[in-house]
């Protein structure tokens, strides 16, 4: 039986809490996968993905991003078609993006600008990933402060209200490392941002600065 057929039996008796379950699948086959060259990685998980149900989406990012270790200066691009593709809500978004994307946008920083033209795009899952790519990075003091703040400034008038958490959840996480300039930009902006991403972006603040921007 094609390595396809198998995940999808498995799939089939799954009981329980589902996503670890998923997850317990791809880690299954992890050292049958491990064999195959890049390309026919991205070749079943597209097939899984093409699918368009939870369960195969989530065994498909699990395997990609266990594969970490072979992405190369190509895969940007096939995970940038499989955004445009196959990525419509928020949880499968936050999955791919603060796993392997996020892994090779780190690997190969030059791609940094081209996530800009994401928050343009018609699907509000799309421009989400703008700024939740980031996440990861930022919580890891890995980004110039001024990446950050431009996805902002670019969803900044988005009324979807999964995007507005999106980069509000990227201010949020961007306290740790960047705490100075995040509450300039809070000061700044936050007659101009939803309260859904300011009260998002206040959440990990001193109690202190919470309160007075609070006011404001």
């Amino acid at each position: 039986m094609a390595l396809l057929e198998r995940i999808q039996e498995d799939i089939k008796i799954i009981e329980g809490r589902k996503t670890k379950r998923y997850r317990d699948i791809a880690r299954r086959y992890k050292k049958e996968i491990n064999k195959l060259d890049i390309s026919n990685i991205y070749s079943l998980c597209e097939s899984l993905l093409k699918i368009r149900s939870g369960a195969e989406t989530t065994i498909a990012y699990q395997i990609i991003f266990d594969n970490k270790m072979k992405y190369d200066q190509f895969t940007f691009a096939v995970f940038e078609k499989w955004l445009y593709e196959y990525i419509e809500d928020w949880w499968d978004c936050d999955d791919f993006m603060t796993h392997a994307f996020q892994y090779v946008l780190m690997m190969y920083p030059e791609n940094m600008n081209k996530i800009k033209k994401w928050t343009s795009h018609k699907k509000f899952a799309v421009k989400r990933s703008a700024a939740v790519i980031l996440i990861r990075p930022a919580q890891k003091g890995l980004l110039d402060k001024n990446i950050i703040y431009e996805i902002c400034d670019l969803l900044m008038d988005d009324p979807h209200y999964l995007v507005q958490k999106g980069y509000g959840w990227l201010l949020k996480e961007s306290n740790k490392n960047y705490h100075d300039s995040l509450i300039l930009y809070l000061e700044k902006n936050v007659m101009n941002m939803s309260r859904t991403a300011f009260r998002y972006a206040l959440e990990k603040l001193p109690i202190e600065d919470k309160k007075r921007l609070m006011k404001l």
